[in-house]
């Protein structure tokens, strides 16, 4: 099982949703209790994208990773978002990786700060030795962006 994944394997069922309408479905929910307007109009959350590119070990490690995982986040502002082991390749080289997770954080510097805390790298060392990953950081828009390009306050 996916170390992104808290439920039981999926095998055997069919999604009744996709991937990016779960994503979008999330992030609608992620709004609700993280409004934008929480946030001042010039701060910008941070979304970052963890990809499993592929398995080196027992996925017993995955699962201790999780479990440290899960402790590390809260503290610096992080939430998940979305947790998949069911992925879709829409555009780009197969295969899609085994396991993806959105985080989201109230700004870059959050999510940086996250990433480089003694507590993470730590953690990190133990998913590593299991499998590899690579991790993208990402600004998002801003209260303030968010309506120049939707009309709309979001």
């Amino acid at each position: 099982m996916c170390d992104l994944l808290p439920s039981a394997p999926l095998s055997g069922h069919r999604a009744l949703i996709s991937v990016p309408r779960l994503g979008a479905v999330l992030m609608a929910a992620a709004m609700l209790f993280h409004p934008a307007s929480a946030q001042p109009a010039d701060s910008a959350p941070a979304f970052v994208l963890v990809e499993r590119l592929a398995t080196t070990g027992p996925e017993s490690v995955q699962e201790d990773y999780s479990t440290l995982a899960k402790e590390i986040l809260p503290k610096y502002g992080g939430i998940y978002l979305a947790r998949s082991q069911v992925n879709t390749v829409l555009e780009g080289p197969d295969p899609a990786p085994c396991c993806v997770a959105i985080l989201q954080f109230p700004s870059i510097d959050a999510a940086k700060r996250w990433y480089a805390s003694p507590e993470n790298q730590a953690a990190a060392k133990v998913r590593q030795s299991g499998a590899r990953f690579r991790l993208l950081a990402v600004t998002g828009l801003s209260a303030a962006e968010k309506v120049k390009t939707t009309g709309t306050p979001r």
